[in-house]
């Protein structure tokens, strides 16, 4: 009776605990489509600025100070190994670019990074949806931006993971500052601004769709890793609930028998009883 007990509470905690990554991977389903449409539109948009930049002959030169790294993680876990190969591309990347300011979006990530020796200088909580990239987007552009003129960064690299499809995760390494002038194009000439004022909003407007195309294409990515692994999760719950169903039921089958046993041996003991009793047998005619 313990040991049905016993199973039938672990039973229920797994039933419980599939649910919750039930609800989990429909969440995150759900996002990773909403992320994924978004995608190629944000490419495109940004190419469209990167040759903006070109013919306006726009740049963002960089300082003589240190280099600085900007790791996009995730916040939220239940996504396989996915913030452990970002930091480990970002730590190994840091320590190519020597001192600096290391900033991390994912408070997950952040503290993997603590780990490897990497203390963020910054910590932003990372994008669950792309409604939240957007509240995130404009903080983390005008700190970035403020702290490499500030400080003088030589160079602003991010490591990120690129969408390659869902449960494929490569952390990638793009340097987003200094911008170098490539070269002024045939191009339409501003009519209202002048031409550095134009220059000057063409940077930082790349700066803005750059890091959104990165942090929309890293949550695609985490969404993507986090469906393998709810999947990954929801077989394993299955194959557990089904053993320990086949476990209580051959727990209970094992009771029923001793139960059973049980009946029949106190039966016999009474029979037993009755027959060994004086004048419990047959009665005897009486002679004449």
């Amino acid at each position: 009776m313990k040991r049905e007990v016993e199973l039938q509470r672990r039973l229920r905690s797994l039933e419980a605990l599939g649910e919750a990554v039930g609800a989990m991977k429909s969440l995150s389903a759900h996002h990773f489509r909403e992320a994924r449409r978004g995608i190629e539109p944000a490419r495109r948009y940004r190419e469209g600025v990167e040759r903006i930049l070109g013919w306006a002959g726009a740049s963002l030169p960089g300082g003589d100070g240190e280099a600085g790294l900007l790791i996009i993680g995730a916040e939220l876990g239940l996504c396989g190994s996915y913030n452990s190969h970002l930091v480990e591309a970002g730590a190994t990347r840091r320590a190519e670019l020597g001192p600096g300011p290391t900033f991390c979006v994912g408070r997950r990530a952040a503290t993997l990074l603590g780990r490897r020796g990497v203390e963020p200088a910054r910590i932003y909580e990372g994008p669950t949806s792309v409604r939240g990239i957007t509240g995130l987007l404009l903080e983390l552009a005008e700190h970035l931006l403020t702290t490499y003129a500030s400080q003088r960064l030589s160079s602003l690299d991010i490591v990120s993971s690129r969408f390659g499809g869902v449960g494929t995760t490569k952390p990638t390494t793009l340097r987003l500052l200094p911008v170098e002038p490539s070269g002024r194009a045939d191009g339409p000439r501003p009519r209202y601004v002048g031409d550095e004022h134009f220059a000057s909003a063409a940077v930082r407007e790349f700066l803005y769709v750059t890091l959104f195309d990165l942090l929309l294409d890293a949550l695609a990515s985490e969404h993507g890793a986090r469906l393998t692994a709810t999947e990954a999760a929801e077989r394993w719950l299955d194959e557990r609930s089904d053993r320990l169903r086949r476990h209580l039921q051959a727990t209970r089958r094992e009771a029923s028998t001793q139960e059973m046993i049980e009946i029949v041996s106190g039966a016999r003991a009474r029979a037993r009883q009755g027959r060994a009793l004086p004048g419990s047998g047959p009665q005897q005619p009486p002679s004449t």
